[in-house]
């Protein structure tokens, strides 16, 4: 007996590379499923927030051009945005919360001038008017750049 065995090294040399390939391959996976259940749940709050912000540019845009040719008769016009604006502000980022509320204000602002053509305002200063939400889509535009790095 002046050694151990080779048929018991050679079991133990064994198992110990089974074990070794099948922890490597467990982690592997685990680590692609989390990676792979991240990349999901990135791409799906990045759905919902363009869907949120389509949502409240078109809002916005409507609202823009009924300010520029009315006086705000019934202050309820305002609730679709402010309510999408609420929702923007659970999920968004503070940059795009930000812009979102410039909006509004301008829209505010805008409400209380007295109303001009439309036409008119287009010939002068097309970009003036839409603006805010110019300055919101762009926001929104980082935001997104921003969730797709984390990819």
């Amino acid at each position: 007996m002046s050694g151990i065995e080779p048929a018991i090294v050679a079991g133990a040399a064994a198992v110990a590379g089974t074990l070794v390939g099948g922890l490597s391959s467990f982690a592997t996976s685990y680590f692609t499923a989390r990676r792979q259940g991240h990349d999901e749940r990135v791409l799906r709050d990045l759905e919902r927030r363009e869907e949120l912000y389509g949502k409240f540019n078109e809002l916005g845009s409507n609202l823009i051009v009924d300010a520029i040719e009315h006086v705000l008769d019934d202050p309820r016009k305002l609730i679709p945005i402010v309510a999408v604006a609420g929702r923007i502000r659970l999920t968004g980022s503070a940059e795009v919360l930000q812009a979102a509320e410039a909006v509004i204000d301008h829209l505010i602002e805008t409400y209380r001038l007295p109303p001009a053509d439309l036409r008119d305002m287009l010939r002068s200063g097309p970009h003036e008017i839409m603006a805010p939400l110019t300055a919101f889509t762009q926001a929104c535009r980082a935001e997104r750049e921003r969730m797709l790095r984390k990819l």
